[in-house]
């Protein structure tokens, strides 16, 4: 609520007091408190002429100040350290609603100035299609069929894959997934579905199976392959268009 007396007008005690001071042009840090006291008082008399319910708050702090004005006035004490000047609890308390105060006018400027600012509305961005694992079918259960996959094979490739081993084998990868999925939809080309197995069978190296292998976790996630079976004769169905290139280059 705002209150105007003569050429003040201000929002509470602590305003009025503050429009005082700068009024007289006193610093906040040496108060003059009799005459500021004096002053103030006066103001709060006027302003219940005009308003008495609203002057509580202003009546609590002209009691303070009449507090500080009779501290200020008895004569110190030998018997007792000095307590400090007593006018020091309300120059904070002055200098903290200063501080708000000041925020409070450069917000309110902000939200006029920008009133007539419009912005571009964010853009819509199709996220691309996501497909959580099938809890039916964990991650165990493909690393097993691909061992048993490999353990096929090891007559022919003269190696074996352990999962131990898998971490390392993958930061040695040198055929790039993307080629991979290529090949799975090649493989695909006429046919809902294939076994896992037959998906491994043209495979020439390790790093091919490793790639053909994070293919497959891949086309699970993005929802275009689903799996069922639990042995490494499971059936893989394969949906969807084959991705873009700009889509196979974020898969790497």
């Amino acid at each position: 609520m705002n209150f105007k007396l003569d050429n003040l007008t201000f929002e509470g005690p602590l305003d009025l007091l503050l429009q005082l001071l700068h009024k007289n042009k006193v610093s906040i840090y040496d108060i003059p408190i009799a005459e500021i006291t004096a002053q103030y008082i006066e103001y709060v008399e006027r302003l219940q002429e005009i308003d008495m319910e609203g002057t509580g708050e202003f009546l609590v702090l002209a009691a303070q100040l009449l507090l500080i004005k009779s501290k200020m006035l008895l004569p110190g004490s030998g018997e007792k350290e000095d307590e400090g000047d007593p006018r020091s609890e309300l120059v904070d308390r002055l200098i903290e609603y200063a501080k708000y105060k000041e925020a409070s006018s450069f917000l309110s400027s902000k939200q006029f100035s920008d009133a007539l600012v419009f912005y571009r509305g964010a853009e819509k961005i199709e996220l691309p299609k996501v497909k959580e694992f099938d809890e039916k079918l964990p991650l165990s259960k493909l690393f097993a069929a691909f061992e048993s996959v490999m353990e096929r094979q090891k007559e022919r490739d003269s190696y074996k894959i352990k999962r131990e081993a898998l971490e390392t084998i993958v930061k040695r990868e040198t055929v790039p997934v993307k080629t991979r999925i290529y090949h799975i939809y090649r493989r695909f080309s006429g046919r809902k579905s294939l076994s896992f197995s037959a998906l491994f069978a043209d495979v020439i190296n390790r790093a091919e199976a490793v790639s053909t292998f994070l293919a497959v976790l891949e086309l699970m996630r993005r929802g275009n392959m689903s799996v069922s079976g639990e042995s490494a004769d499971m059936l893989l169905t394969l949906s969807g268009e084959i991705p873009s290139d700009e889509e196979m280059e974020k898969m790497g």
